[in-house]
């Protein structure tokens, strides 16, 4: 806890910035965006953490030399055994949290060390944990899935890829399931605003009447990749019809760049051994990701910051998407992505395309 005088200057710095017209960050949010004049010393002081947790757990190399908008993940409190944490949400009270896991506002004021009982959304709260699963209550027969990518790297070596060389500090962005009208070109322009090439796994059935974006994507320097024709599951195909899905994909891709494609993302990343055989042998290169966005599912842009953020080292390749189901909204994909951008680059990454990350060539040459 603060003691008065602390309590009292943090109030005036608050309040300094609310008369100063500048934005007063929300207490406790795990996402924080550099304001222009912020110190990490002050974003750390705001949210109640150290700023040696905050270095670290952002990764930050010179700890003053943060950029505006560069996106600041907010670590989150120390629990005890007995504790989990909750994020308020709108409308939360301390009343209705404490009926909500059968304790009393007593636990939450003292646990959480609460001078009075306002809270924020976003705010972080220390809760009563639940109980763990007992383990007999669990389903015996468990999931008949087996994820054999260790297997298919070792069948193929350098054929398939997670990531990249981590002793340089480079990341990959890749994009899949494109093109379409809506989100795509949103995508391009900001890359294109930035200066950052990226790889695009695109999804053939996406293709007719769209043939243009992936004409612009060409000509603005962006790598085109195969990514199936129409989204199956390999690992509920035979190796001819892995094939078949492949080639008719890549013959539309053909005809609008005049290359053939060389880079492949298998849907969902799943892929059979005879069938990865076969593709191999007519000059594919398989690229799965390191870092998933979970872009297709999230809600705000915040969500996918931080599953990216949280993630991210030298080497790494960014799974994002570019297009979407039926009614699917990717507006988070499009409102991350500069920030994304300029918070690697502050973090003193460069992104790359696929082909300076691996040793990988984009298109294969001959008939």
């Amino acid at each position: 806890m603060l003691h008065k005088r602390a309590r009292f200057s943090l109030t005036l710095s608050f309040t300094f910035l609310l008369l100063s017209g500048l934005t007063l960050p929300a207490l406790a949010s795990r996402v924080y965006r550099v304001q222009p004049g912020n110190t990490v010393y002050q974003i750390a002081q705001w949210h109640g953490v150290s700023l040696e947790s905050l270095v670290a757990h952002n990764h930050l190399t010179q700890a003053d030399l943060i950029l505006p908008r560069q996106v600041i993940l907010i670590p989150p409190p120390a629990t005890l055994a007995d504790e989990d944490l909750y994020t308020v949400q709108r409308n939360d009270s301390l009343y209705t949290i404490a009926q909500k896991y059968k304790t009393d506002v007593g636990w939450l004021r003292q646990r959480n060390n609460l001078t009075a009982d306002r809270i924020y959304g976003g705010q972080w709260l220390k809760v009563p944990a639940n109980p763990a699963p007992s383990p007999s209550s669990t389903n015996g027969g468990g999931s008949s899935y087996v994820w054999n990518i260790p297997d298919l790297m070792a069948r193929h070596p350098g054929k398939v890829f997670l990531h990249g060389d981590n002793s340089r500090k480079q990341v990959a962005l890749t994009f899949d399931d494109g093109p379409d009208l809506e989100y795509t070109p949103q995508i391009l322009d900001l890359l294109g605003q930035y200066g950052v090439k990226a790889t695009f796994f695109l999804k053939g059935i996406n293709i007719p009447g769209r043939e243009w974006v992936v004409t612009r994507m060409v000509r603005e320097g962006h790598l085109v990749a195969n990514h199936s024709y129409s989204h199956p599951d390999f690992r509920k195909m035979t190796p001819e019809q892995i094939v078949a899905e492949v080639q008719k994909n890549e013959a539309l891709l053909e005809k609008i760049s005049g290359q053939r494609t060389a880079l492949l993302r298998p849907p969902y990343g799943e892929m059979t051994e005879e069938g990865l055989d076969h593709l191999v042998a007519a000059g594919y290169q398989m690229i799965n990701w390191s870092v998933d966005s979970g872009d297709w599912k999230a809600k705000q842009a915040d969500e996918i910051l931080t599953n990216i953020l949280t993630q991210i080292q030298a080497g790494s390749i960014i799974l994002m998407h570019s297009a979407g189901g039926a009614g699917q909204d990717l507006t988070p994909s499009v409102d991350a992505l500069a920030d994304l951008i300029i918070t690697l680059q502050g973090l003193g990454y460069e992104i790359v395309p696929l082909t300076n990350l691996l040793p990988v060539q984009a298109y294969r040459s001959g008939s």
